[in-house]
């Protein structure tokens, strides 16, 4: 115990390393890619739009929920294990395995707040070019359940995503890894949305870690918003965010406490609770908008 907190007190503090973490992952060169693919989609997809008006808004948030989210899970794997690689070869370590977590997990911070950069742009640019008035967006849906769409399959998906590489770096070891996490988070989603969302029961797609709730706009103009409480399921997306960084800590048998412990079990409650409430509080049943009347043929 001595040992520990020696180590803690001689080393770096937790901002300087997490600013050592997110300068690395910030100067990434696969990380600025898609940091610029992002920002390309946001400049440009909604001049794309029919008649210049943007559509299907509230599927924007999986740009950068893929780009942004499932890099950054490979990246602050491969980081993870290259901090830990660094460590084995110094003859002191820079605080405990906790602490280094610690500032892996906060330097996960970039990737969501490129998230919310991205939700903002879009706000931006539909408040500037005006989208349909049957679009389903700020007017047609009540103002929490936009936002809590837009920040949930965004910046949260981001930080989700950075967060589970931090998980896999710790816990998982074989040749490959993130790779094989990303492919079987891509599937899942794929196989929990897809025929789901379409049947009587979409809110039994809730249970994902990323979900979709636009069905993307027909030739008509109409499309489908599905079912299930969006507030909830934003708390329910956060807490598995939180778990995701409580077990990269718990790595570190050091770090074992029974106030993590706690911590977890509570976060654990919270999340099956706000999951519960997504599938059960508020409109459960999918609605299709209004056609768009310069798209009627």
């Amino acid at each position: 115990m001595t040992s520990t907190h020696a180590s803690l007190n001689t080393g770096p503090s937790l901002g300087a390393m997490a600013r050592i973490e997110t300068i690395r992952l910030a100067r990434n060169p696969f990380f600025v890619l898609v940091t610029l693919v992002t920002v390309f989609y946001a400049v440009f997809l909604p001049f794309n739009a029919k008649h210049d008006t943007p559509s299907d808004l509230l599927s924007w948030p999986v740009i950068p929920a893929f780009f942004i989210g499932l890099t950054s899970l490979v990246m602050m794997a491969r980081q993870t294990r290259s901090t830990e690689a660094a460590t084995e070869a110094m003859s002191a370590a820079p605080g405990t395995e906790a602490r280094r977590t610690q500032a892996l997990v906060v330097a996960c911070l970039l990737p969501a707040g490129l998230g919310v950069a991205f939700t903002l742009a879009e706000v931006i640019v539909a408040g500037i070019m005006k989208p349909a008035p049957q679009e389903w967006w700020f007017g047609t849906l009540p103002d929490a359940r936009v936002w809590a769409i837009l920040l949930a399959g965004g910046p949260v998906a981001c930080l989700g995503g950075a967060l589970l590489g931090v998980l896999v770096g710790r816990w998982l070891h074989f040749p490959g890894a993130p790779a094989v996490v990303v492919v079987g988070l891509v599937v899942g989603v794929m196989l929990g949305q897809i025929s789901i969302a379409e049947s009587s029961h979409p809110v039994l797609r809730l249970w994902s870690p990323w979900v979709m709730w636009h069905s993307g706009t027909e030739t008509d103009g109409t499309a489908t918003v599905y079912g299930g409480n969006p507030t909830f399921y934003f708390v329910y997306a956060l807490c598995l965010c939180a778990a995701a960084a409580l077990l990269s800590i718990r790595h570190d048998r050091t770090a074992r406490t029974p106030r993590l412990a706690q911590t977890f079990a509570a976060v654990v409650v919270v999340g099956l609770v706000a999951l519960g409430l997504s599938m059960t509080a508020g409109d459960t049943d999918s609605h299709t908008s209004d056609p768009v009347p310069w798209l009627v043929k």
